[in-house]
């Protein structure tokens, strides 16, 4: 793991000093090495250089934060052009993604990035450089962010926003299975391949359950491929629970976390649904002080004053933070499953409402879900040195997910189950009704994140947009004034 910055000249102006500061800003922790590359070379050091002793009007930056023990020092030079890759191929039972991706990438980079997101399941982003130009790939999914932008003398890409607020550029995602490719004329963005709504298949809940099964194996194996042990976000509903059921399968020492404000409503049915999986649990309380203490850090790593995703990821930035202090470097969330088993409430109003077209609603909800929410939570777990998977971002899982029928996710009446496939599944597995049919609040209101976010706000006679804008911008105010350097 890793974070990427990549900057080009539009006026033939070397940038190499601008690339150091984008380093500099790109994460709070600490990391393992860094990289700085060009198309004819690059140069690797434990420690961030001061400067560099070449010059360049294009070049890439990397800092690593090392996750397995094969992740390599980036980036690579080879066939003439230097790139970098920073994800995981979930596909492959090799563990050593960057040498795979080098070689897919092969001597076009240009061709071969177009042949990676084609060919390959993963969550990833790829870069490189040659000739002049930037070209960026994305996968289909979305899961590892990457921003790219440009001002009238610069254009850029980076892991996350305030890299390149520091250069003045304002940034926007890449939209997964997209490449970019950046040169002195501008960005120009194309597709090449995307999630898709299939037909929704005729299956009965026995033979649904049986390819949920098979495919949550296959996407629990293919997340733990050497992984010893890690933690996940547990919560004790049913997404949670499954992930934490199949991770014990495959023999990953796994940390259930629990986490939220002094008498959060979390705790009993998070230590419920451990008792059920015979797991060891974590339950860890905060105060509204330490939640005001911590919001400032959040909001660096979101990089948006929305109040329902800070409220999400104030619990999720505890969780994690938690899992770094345990030694855990892998993180493992149920993000996801809502959207392709039917979790959400509007998602039964609609279909009682217009029927089959909240299938179309929830495609949709799927396909957004990368700026929605797995660019918000895979920030701050990198922010705090932890790498976070997501098992129900599957391709091949989101695929049988998407083409069920209604009746295997939910039914008409609002106060039945949601995901009742998952939910059957959680019965198949061991948990008891009570645990595996729990109804179940959203993580920001069973915390109690989001009422105390509110008061917090009142105290100061706004509301919480208000309260949140005004001290993201100060932050953001911060990386701007940072400013390109003059060189």
């Amino acid at each position: 793991m890793g974070f990427i910055a990549a900057l080009l000249s539009k006026t033939g102006e070397d940038v190499s000093g601008r690339l150091l500061q984008m380093l500099e800003v790109a994460s709070p922790n600490r990391g393992h090495g860094y990289g700085v590359g060009t198309p004819e070379g690059a140069y690797f050091s434990f420690s961030q250089p001061e400067t560099l002793s070449f010059d360049s009007e294009v070049m890439l930056g990397h800092k690593l934060v090392k996750i397995m023990p094969n992740d390599p020092p980036q980036p690579v030079s080879q066939h003439g052009y230097t790139m970098m890759f920073e994800g995981r191929l979930w596909g492959r039972s090799i563990t050593s993604d960057f040498s795979v991706a080098a070689d897919v990438v092969g001597v076009d980079p240009s061709r071969g990035i177009h042949r990676l997101i084609e060919e390959e399941n993963g969550s990833y982003v790829v870069i490189a450089v040659d000739k002049g130009r930037i070209i960026c790939g994305r996968d289909p999914v979305g899961v590892v962010p990457l921003y790219i932008g440009e001002t009238e003398t610069l254009a850029g890409a980076a892991s996350n926003r305030k890299t390149l607020w520091t250069m003045g550029i304002e940034p926007e995602p890449l939209p997964p299975g997209c490449m970019a490719e950046i040169t002195k004329g501008g960005v120009r963005l194309r597709k090449v391949r995307g999630l898709r709504q299939p037909s929704v298949r005729t299956a009965t809940m026995e033979e649904a359950l049986e390819t949920l099964d098979r495919l949550l194996h296959e996407a629990v194996e293919a997340r733990s491929r050497g992984v010893l042990s890690a933690s996940l976000g547990f919560s004790g509903g049913i997404d949670s629970s499954l992930l934490a059921h199949y991770l014990d399968l495959y023999g990953v020492e796994v940390d259930l976390v629990c986490v939220g404000l002094e008498g959060s409503a979390e705790f009993e049915a998070a230590e419920e649904a451990a008792d059920d999986l015979g797991l060891p649990i974590r339950l860890e309380s905060f105060t509204t002080m330490e939640m005001e203490q911590d919001l400032e850090a959040v909001l660096r790593s979101v990089e948006e004053p929305d109040p329902m995703k800070i409220s999400i990821a104030l619990p999720l930035y505890w969780a994690a933070q938690r899992a770094s202090e345990l030694g855990s470097q892998i993180f493992y969330s149920g993000s996801g499953s809502d959207e392709i088993f039917g979790g959400y409430l509007k998602y039964v109003r609609e279909y009682a409402e217009s029927g089959g077209a909240v299938i179309d609603t929830m495609f949709k909800d799927v396909e957004a879900a990368y700026k929605i929410n797995f660019e918000r939570d895979f920030k701050v777990c990198a922010d705090m040195g932890v790498e976070m998977r997501l098992p129900f971002s599957d391709w091949s899982l989101i695929d049988f997910g998407l083409g069920l029928p209604i009746n295997l996710k939910f039914s008409v009446n609002e106060g039945s189950s949601r995901k009742l496939l998952l939910r059957e599944l959680g019965r198949r597995i061991g948990l008891r009704d009570t645990v595996a049919f729990r109804r179940k609040r959203a993580i920001q209101y069973s915390t109690g994140v989001s009422r105390a976010l509110r008061r917090l706000a009142r105290r100061r006679g706004m509301t919480s947009s208000q309260y949140l804008t005004e001290r993201f911008n100060l932050i953001r105010k911060e990386y701007r004034e940072k400013g390109p350097t003059n060189e």
